[in-house]
C-alpha cells in the first residue's frame, strides 16, 4: 500500500467521520472487555450478534483472538480491506481501517490510553480531540459503572 493509496482512501466528510463515533464507543466497549476480562470473554461477546453486529469487527477480532502472529494478523486484516468490494467506498474503508488499527494494538497489548488518547484520534485529524473526549468520557462511565457493581456486590 503506497501513501498516496491510503490517504486517498482515507479520505470522509465531516458527517462520515461524526458517523464513525459510534464505532470508537463500540470499540472502546469491547477493549475495556479485554483488558478487564481477557480474549476469550470477547470471543463469547462475538458469537452474540446482538452484541456485535459490524461483521467485519466481528471477524477481525476473531483473527485476534485465533493468531499468536501479530505481522499474520496485520498481513490478513489489510488483504480483507484491500480486496473487500467495498474497497473504494472512502466511508468504509476509514471503518476498516479503524477496526483493523484498533485489533492489531490490542493483540499488542498496547495501553487503552495509548489506543483511544493517540492511536484512534490520530485516524479523524481535526476531529481527534472529539474523539480522545469520548475517551475518557467512556472511561468514567465505565469506572463508575464499575464502583457501582462493587458496591452492589459488597451490599
Amino acid at each position: 500500500m503506497t501513501a498516496d493509496y491510503y490517504t486517498q482512501h482515507m479520505q470522509c466528510t465531516r458527517d462520515q467521520k461524526q458517523a464513525c463515533m459510534g464505532l470508537v464507543r463500540e470499540l472502546l466497549e469491547l477493549s475495556f472487555v479485554v483488558k478487564e476480562q481477557g480474549f476469550l470473554k470477547l470471543d463469547e461477546l462475538l458469537h452474540n450478534e446482538l452484541r456485535v453486529q459490524d461483521r467485519f469487527l466481528r471477524r477481525a477480532a476473531g483473527i485476534v483472538i485465533e493468531t499468536s502472529n501479530q505481522e499474520s494478523i496485520e498481513t490478513v486484516l489489510y488483504n480483507l480491506i484491500f480486496n473487500a468490494s467495498e474497497a473504494n467506498n472512502n466511508y468504509l474503508f476509514f471503518r476498516n481501517v479503524l477496526i483493523a488499527e484498533t485489533m492489531i494494538a490490542l493483540g499488542k497489548g498496547e495501553d487503552l490510553d495509548y489506543i483511544f488518547a493517540h492511536l484512534v484520534p490520530s485516524f479523524f485529524g481535526e476531529y481527534a480531540d472529539q474523539v480522545e473526549e469520548t475517551y475518557y468520557e467512556v472511561k468514567r462511565e465505565h469506572m463508575l459503572r464499575g464502583l457501582q457493581q462493587a458496591a452492589d456486590d459488597r451490599r
